[in-house]
């Protein structure tokens, strides 16, 4: 890359950390913003310092799980190509700069994977209350559902996936319930969904 073809672009970016272990990580004392932004900075390393991530705000789930919203200090490199400018790398913190493409298939996979393990604390629900009731939830709608799942049978329960897409779930004509994140391309039905198929079948695991 040429140097008088690219610029740096540094700005600060909402990060989400999801799932602090309270009482592994920090010996059973609650969260607050401090705390919260030294067990984010040991993460990486050495890539982050405390000027790098500002802790915006810090919400206890349980007596185990909390959320931190912070922002984060991130660089972008940009390069002219073709008289257009890109953006071609992102480095956060003092981490090495990677890729943009790399990053991107990166947080998708993880969202993938984050999604998934929503999608099967939903279908544990979903059969502690068939084997509960010995038959499956009626509803309308994915709404519906949540609300006789929660709080009896899951708490919290997820709403959202995380590219932060309503979860659709429906009755089938198998005498089934089908619950379906759109995945990453943001439509049902398609090939990139993920979903999760409930069977009527007390205690058959199916």
């Amino acid at each position: 890359m040429h140097p008088a073809s690219c610029i740096f672009a540094s700005m600060r970016v909402e990060y989400l950390l999801i799932s602090v272990l309270l009482l592994t990580a920090c010996g059973g004392r609650s969260m607050n913003k401090n705390l919260a932004r030294d067990l984010i900075i040991e993460i990486p390393g050495e890539t982050l310092e405390k000027e790098d991530i500002d802790v915006v705000k810090v919400m206890q789930v349980s007596g185990s799980e909390a959320i931190a919203e912070t922002t984060l200090k991130t660089a972008f490199r940009l390069e002219k190509s073709r008289g257009k400018w890109v953006v071609r790398e992102v480095r956060v913190g003092h981490g090495q700069w990677e890729k943009t493409t790399n990053l991107f298939q990166t947080l998708e996979l993880v969202k993938s994977k984050e999604t998934s393990e929503m999608l099967g604390k939903i279908d544990e629900a979903i059969r502690k209350y068939r084997d509960a009731n010995s038959a499956l939830p009626v509803f309308k709608d994915y709404i519906g559902l949540s609300d006789l799942l929660s709080p009896k049978y899951i708490t919290p329960l997820p709403r959202l996936d995380s590219w932060r897409r309503p979860f659709r779930a429906e009755i089938t004509q198998q005498n089934s319930i089908v619950i379906r994140s759109a995945g990453p391309d943001g439509r049902y039905h398609t090939d990139d969904d993920l979903s999760r198929t409930i069977q009527w079948a007390v205690g058959s695991g199916q």
